[in-house]
């Protein structure tokens, strides 16, 4: 291993190739990182500083002045940002081109452009090289995956602080960068040197997440079976694809809960699970691994993307998700995910049991039972799902969490309350409700911010109120589901204590039309007094009886 102080100019050299390797995780420096390193280099630079460090680079040395970047993509790439933009701002032809050489070599003989520098992931090349590098406008996508939206942003935020610099002053700039800004540039030679940094990295405390800590297990228990890791890149690059580089840790974190056999709540978490699960499901093959969290992906994506034919199985996973609660998903994926596996399972049978899993999960929550009682039901479904149990056994492990009798008692209760938790139980029955008076051809999409609404209001300061409800019946009656609705936020707050005809102008008043079905049907009774409320209460509660009583 050998160690040195490095200047910019002799990093970014034109006898210098830098690659990314696919076991590194994606660029991920945020806008406010990227200023932050232009920014404190601009003041380096102010300041008149002979020497300005900017962080250390540990490369595998693959020979021909190639390097393998192990630690300091998130800077190199950055650095690269900086200096492609400094190329594009200065007008001065000398110095445009040996910025150009350092970041993208051009042959002056045939204007064609070589490969970058620095070989960033083959996801984000095209995007790199041409637009970034080359702002070619063509080849910036429509719909940037989230890594690619940060090479933009952080181009923008590079351009706009450099912008306003004048030439001489940026000529400065780029020459105060490869002369006086260093890098520790550490090298090594072989790959399992490079597998052991990554982990004394990790050790100091770097932010390794537990996707990037994964991914290079697999790597290198790919490399000691000797096993073709492409395969892995190919496999990560989907899954980072369709989950979002954002959420693999989630996802990841909901993979492994779906997977468990016993009750026990607590997961072990973090690489020594997936270790674990290597060794002793997958004897160690990398691959096999890496397949089956491809699937587990999709599965976890069509469940995201509410991705169904099935217009009822649809409406009951929309319901399960306007909870905005992730209890739910992990059996409702190990289900998926057994269907994936062994095909012992059907999809008319994973209706039934997403119809039979949701009723019971909705008694614990309109019961207002605590997290660990209510998740009961999911971790008897990932019991009889994990253990081979027939579909037969994995219903009769969920129905026997069922509560018909306590569930129809709490809808007599105050359902309301100004928890976020309790919020979005209220908004979540109310949105099934309003999609049941659909008919089974009909999958209504809510946007928006949506609000709860009390018809009856929660303070009696107008007269109408007053004239048709005593104080005793309005403390009684307030919370309850008869007289709680669905309106936009805007409309929300110019309700508000308004009488009856009022609010009902309100909730029609765009285009004398109304969002949500239960709120129409709000705005045909004549006025509101307590038997309207309680005719109202009936109704909803009969609906919601039919939906969730367990027969």
């Amino acid at each position: 291993m050998e160690a040195k102080e490095c200047k910019v100019q002799d990093i970014l050299t034109e006898n210098k190739k830098y690659i990314i390797p696919p076991y590194q995780r994606p660029y991920s420096w945020s806008a406010d990182n990227a200023e932050q390193l232009i920014n404190d280099i601009y003041q380096s630079y102010l300041s008149d500083e002979n020497e300005y460090f900017i962080g250390s680079m540990i490369c595998i040395n693959k020979g021909n002045n190639t390097f393998e970047v192990v630690d300091g993509q998130q800077r190199l790439t950055t650095l690269s940002l900086i200096v492609s933009e400094l190329k594009k701002l200065i007008d001065f032809q000398g110095v445009k081109d040996d910025l150009q050489k350092r970041i993208l070599p051009i042959d002056v003989y045939s204007d064609e452009t070589d490969e970058p520098r620095l070989v960033v992931r083959s996801k984000e090349h095209s995007l790199y090289k041409f637009y970034i590098l080359q702002d070619k406008k063509e080849y910036k996508p429509e719909k940037p995956t989230d890594t690619e939206q940060l090479f933009i942003d952080n181009s923008c935020v590079v351009r706009s602080f450099l912008s306003d610099k004048d030439q001489i002053d940026l000529k400065k700039i780029a020459k105060y960068i490869l002369h006086n800004v260093f890098i520790v540039f550490v090298q090594t030679d072989d790959f399992a040197s490079s597998f052991r940094l990554f982990n004394v990295l990790n050790n100091r405390g770097l932010p390794l997440s537990n996707a990037d800590l994964l991914k290079n297990t697999l790597f290198e228990s790919a490399a000691s079976m000797r096993k073709d890791s492409s395969q892995i890149e190919s496999s990560w690059s989907q899954i980072e694809d369709m989950v979002g580089v954002n959420k693999l840790d989630k996802f990841l974190t909901l993979h492994r809960l779906s997977e468990k056999k016993d009750r026990d709540r607590v997961l072990q978490k973090g690489l020594s699970s997936f270790i674990e699960s290597l060794q002793t499901d997958f004897s160690d093959d990398a691959v096999e691994m890496a397949l089956m969290l491809v699937n587990s992906a999709k599965n976890y994506t069509r469940l995201a993307e509410i991705d169904f034919e099935n217009l009822s199985l649809k409406r009951r996973i929309a319901s399960l998700t306007n909870l905005a609660t992730d209890e739910w998903i992990p059996p409702v994926m190990a289900f998926m995910n057994r269907m994936t596996r062994k095909q012992d399972l059907t999809w008319i049978e994973f209706d039934e049991f997403v119809s039979a899993f949701e009723k019971v999960y909705m008694h614990g929550r309109i019961k207002n039972l605590v997290k660990s009682q209510r998740e009961m039901v999911c971790y008897s479904a990932l019991v009889a799902i994990n253990n081979e149990g027939t579909f037969s056994e994995i219903i009769e492990h969920v129905n026997q969490h069922a509560d018909n009798e306590g569930f129809m008692e709490s809808l007599d209760k105050d359902l309301y309350e100004p928890r976020p938790n309790q919020v979005n139980l209220i908004k979540s029955i109310l949105l099934r409700l309003d999609l049941e008076q659909q008919d089974e051809s009909v999958i209504k999409t809510y946007t928006g911010r949506i609000t709860i609404e009390h018809i009856l209001p929660q303070k009696l300061a107008n007269e109408y109120w007053n004239t048709r409800f005593s104080n005793e019946e309005h403390a009684v009656w307030l919370h309850k589901l008869g007289n709680l609705t669905l309106i936009s936020g805007t409309k929300n707050s110019e309700a508000q204590n308004s009488d009856f005809d009022r609010k009902k102008d309100i909730y029609e008043k765009l285009n004398n039309k109304s969002s949500f079905d239960l709120t129409k049907d709000i705005c045909k009774v004549p006025e509101w007094n307590i038997s309207a409320l309680k005719d109202r209460h009936e109704t909803l509660k009969k609906s919601l009886i039919n939906l969730w009583f367990v027969r």
